[in-house]
């Protein structure tokens, strides 16, 4: 029998799925808005979600797993050419995708070189060399 604070939980983390993926919260966030301790929220957020009662809350909600499975399948073979939408949900439901607030910023840097350069640096690349003096000698 899910407590009190766990059906809090099964009910926000419903809510969150509702909203638009950018304004989701993240797990920790979940546990925490539910009654949780920010202490809990920060080192046990995964375990809280998936314990028991927790899931058992969800499912009195109608969330049961083969409930997502059977009607993806259906959503899936009924359009076998778009089903973009249907595969996120089936790996964001099975934990195989990271929400967009949890991913860190990327950054990619890029290098311009002039030609001279760029010819030493595939020098020492190629030829092993560790310092510019040496493929300049060559």
């Amino acid at each position: 029998m899910p407590t009190l604070r766990q059906k809090t939980l099964a009910e926000a983390i419903v809510a969150n799925k509702k909203l638009p993926p950018r304004q989701r919260k993240n797990k920790k966030e979940l546990v925490v808005s539910s009654g949780y301790g920010v202490v809990t929220g920060d080192k046990h957020a995964g375990e809280v979600i998936a314990q028991k009662g927790v899931k058992d809350a969800l499912r009195e909600f109608g969330l049961t797993e083969e409930l997502i499975t059977t009607s993806l399948v259906a959503d899936i073979k009924a359009k076998p050419k778009k089903r973009e939408r249907e595969l996120k949900l089936g790996a964001e439901i099975l934990g195989m995708t990271e929400s967009e607030k949890n991913k860190p910023n990327q950054q990619n840097n890029f290098f311009i070189f002039n030609d001279e350069r760029a010819t030493k640096i595939a020098r020492r690349i190629v030829g092993g060399a560790s310092t510019d003096n040496q493929s300049s000698q060559e």
